[in-house]
């Protein structure tokens, strides 16, 4: 049975009960420390409790390769980190031993986890999304990204739940587009992301799941069953 957590922004935690894997953790305050704009929830866990067999950084911006979580976090030695070419150097820095190249077009097995680097058009340009096969479901994370033409390929994966970023600032989609790629690429349900991080970039999800239907809104550090979010109506 996979379980799924969302860490808040676009972070988020799979794990069923063999092997556990985290995409984009943003657990600390670096961006505020770098920027100015503080955190709107508290991690649901601290950067020093985290642990995973492995981790997919999507791009190299603080709140997706965030150094004070990376830094600290418990089983950084053990942790495989899959992330694009231009995260290695600083990965390194941060003192990870195990990393791999994760662009656009390379794939991993790990456990019963079937993982997948796809296109992504954002600011940092080798961002990708990553598209995760687990017990019989196809799950797609955007990451990061502008809507663009390109995205629409995702439909090939038949993809049952689709993580979609809304918040349509600093290089994102917005809702309407959100929507309108959501019907695009034929996502069996709907799960809005990317907001309620910073006061200064964050939507409204209700805006996206009154619209699209089936959708669910996760909630922070809440755990849910995939297979729950699956059948939502």
């Amino acid at each position: 049975m996979l379980k799924i957590t969302w860490l808040g922004q676009g972070g988020y935690m799979l794990c069923d009960g063999k092997t556990s894997l985290c995409i984009d953790p943003y657990l600390s305050d670096s961006v505020f420390k770098n920027s100015g704009k503080a955190r709107l929830v508290e991690p649901p866990i601290r950067p020093e409790e985290l642990e995973c067999d492995v981790m997919i950084c999507t791009h190299n911006h603080l709140d997706h390769v965030d150094p004070d979580t990376i830094s600290v976090m418990k089983s950084k030695e053990t942790t495989l980190f899959l992330a694009p070419c231009d995260c290695e150097d600083k990965m390194r820095s941060l003192g990870v031993l195990n990393y791999e190249k994760f662009d656009e077009g390379c794939k991993r097995t790990v456990g019963d986890f079937e993982l997948e680097a796809v296109f992504a058009d954002h600011t940092s340009k080798s961002a990708i999304g990553a598209v995760v096969k687990h017990g019989g479901l196809t799950l797609l994370f955007t990451g990061d990204t502008f809507y663009n033409e390109r995205l629409k390929a995702y439909s090939r994966f038949s993809v049952d739940v689709l993580f979609i970023c809304i918040n349509g600032k600093l290089g994102n989609m917005n809702v309407e587009e959100a929507i309108k790629l959501t019907g695009e690429i034929g996502a069996k349900v709907g799960v809005p992301t990317h907001y309620g991080m910073f006061a200064e970039n964050t939507e409204d999800p209700e805006k996206y799941t009154s619209r699209v239907k089936p959708s669910f809104e996760m909630k922070v550090g809440v755990t849910y069953d995939i297979a729950e979010i699956a059948r939502a109506k």
